[in-house]
């Protein structure tokens, strides 16, 4: 039993629910909502108190696990027994044998999911737990949707709500709010309540908050053109929202490392598909590479070199000193602004 996609574990809850299951991912969203549909489908809400028994990354103990699996249902066909985060870095070789024992003795009555919620564990640490469930279970990688998948997300749910995207809209909206499935959902709610019948950009704008990465782009594209007002205005928002000093200064030393990437293959004569497939983060996130190379036509290898020194300068005061942090994120606006006229 290998590794599944959506469509077919819809298929098990529908059909089938009970057997073992390890959802992992890092879209914790689609983790949280199939751990929740596998719940509905084999608990009774009405012996949920008997019949559903959840276990907590601190309270990890396999016999007890065990146990729960093998019980029998209360007044109901089926059971579900829940372990979130489970601590599998840590676990021994004997841990490993009683998971194999629990996964080759698990009833078929019972639904045994182990679910990553909140903790993603790295490859090579899950690696191995994975082949367990491979084994006598069912795996799904709940990973983060392409930009292309998630434009069909928001116009399936805009459809649902009796609204429909303007052309290139909902491209935009996604391109704006990020690829966060939970931000994602409330701005559409959001965007759908306001908007008429047909969401336009404008309606995006008006209710719909960008991502810091979208920000990001927004305010480096502001400063590249020499608008350095709008720029300065972006940065006043994010310091209102209460956004992080320090990850509004990582999003935009990633913008201009896109620039500065897109830049060199350029030069090299290399297109935008051949540095994608040079860098295995810039999949799924060709459009802002595409905005950062027509920004690199615009500005000179040493124009581009001069923000990447300001930029490490700026994180390593960041890093080691006590300055303020807000103070030190606007001087260094300044000096990338200055760049423009060198």
């Amino acid at each position: 039993m290998p590794e599944i996609n959506e469509s077919e574990l819809k298929l098990r809850i529908k059909e089938n629910p009970a057997g073992a299951y390890l959802l992992c991912g890092d879209e914790t969203y689609l983790v949280k909502f199939y751990t929740q549909q596998l719940i509905k489908a084999t608990v009774d809400e009405s012996f949920a108190e008997f019949n559903l028994h959840t276990f907590e990354c601190e309270d990890t103990d396999l016999s007890e696990i065990y146990d729960a699996s093998l019980s029998i249902p209360m007044m109901a066909a089926s059971k579900c027994v829940v372990v979130k985060d489970y601590p599998v870095k840590d676990a021994t070789d004997k841990d490993f044998s009683a998971l194999e024992e629990l996964l080759k003795e698990n009833p078929p009555d019972n639904c045994l999911i182990f679910t990553y919620p909140t903790q993603q564990p790295k490859p090579n640490e899950i690696k191995k737990l994975a082949g367990l469930f491979s084994a006598y279970g069912y795996v799904l990688k709940a990973n983060k949707l392409t930009p292309a998948e998630l434009v069909k997300v928001v116009e399936k749910g805009a459809k649902k709500r009796g609204k429909a995207f303007d052309k290139g809209v909902a491209s935009y909206l996604v391109g704006n709010v990020g690829d966060d499935l939970n931000l994602l959902g409330n701005e559409l709610e959001k965007v759908c309540a306001y908007a008429g019948e047909v969401i336009k950009k404008s309606d995006v704008d008006a209710v719909c908050v960008r991502s810091l990465d979208a920000n990001a782009v927004f305010m480096v594209m502001d400063l590249a053109r020499g608008s350095f007002e709008k720029a300065f205005l972006t940065l006043s928002k994010l310091f209102e929202l209460r956004e992080d000093e320090y990850m509004i200064l990582g999003a935009v030393i990633a913008q201009y490392a896109f620039i500065y990437r897109a830049k060199a293959a350029s030069s090299a004569g290399k297109s935008n598909g051949e540095l994608i497939a040079a860098y295995e983060s810039y999949k799924g996130r060709e459009k802002r590479l595409n905005t950062a190379a027509q920004m690199a036509k615009n500005m000179s290898f040493a124009q581009i070199t001069a923000c990447m020194e300001i930029l490490a300068d700026a994180d390593n005061q960041m890093k080691s000193t006590q300055n303020d942090k807000r103070q030190l994120l606007e001087e260094t606006f300044v000096k990338l602004a200055r760049v423009k006229n060198q």
